[in-house]
């Protein structure tokens, strides 16, 4: 009767704020479905192309819950972190190769290339939450 929620939860993540006043929240659904920004997915995208990656975690993690006694909840925390990572690697590799690059104009404002690095408040903030349903 538990799941694990991974991007960005309100529980962890709903009261942090940019210096503008803007929520983490708002600017990371903004680039997730592209609102007001080109779209640049660091969790749905990623964790379809990082199927097999997760499943295989997953079928590890519920292995060992019913051969070694693992307790649910330390499963569901080490599935949390395996999808965590997937999405952080998306911002070092432009979304797995995914993500359209920045204009000149972009580059030349923030003084650097990498996509949706600025501060990285964001790729900073994804985590996970273990819930019960």
């Amino acid at each position: 009767k538990k799941h694990v929620a991974v991007g960005l939860p309100k529980e962890k993540v709903g009261g942090q704020i940019y210096g503008d006043g803007e929520t983490v929240f708002t600017v990371g659904a903004s680039h997730e479905f592209g609102v007001g920004v080109p779209r640049r997915s660091f969790l749905r995208s990623p964790f379809a192309k990082n199927q097999d990656a997760i499943n295989k975690t997953t079928e590890n993690q519920f292995r060992a819950i019913a051969e070694q006694g693992l307790k649910v909840e330390k499963a569901l925390n080490l599935i949390g972190a395996k999808a965590r990572n997937i999405s952080a690697k998306a911002f070092v590799t432009g979304g797995y190769g995914e993500w359209k690059p920045l204009s000149a104009a972009t580059i030349e404002k923030k003084g650097s290339s990498q996509i949706l690095i600025d501060t990285g408040t964001l790729r900073n903030s994804i985590t996970w939450a273990v819930r019960n349903d």
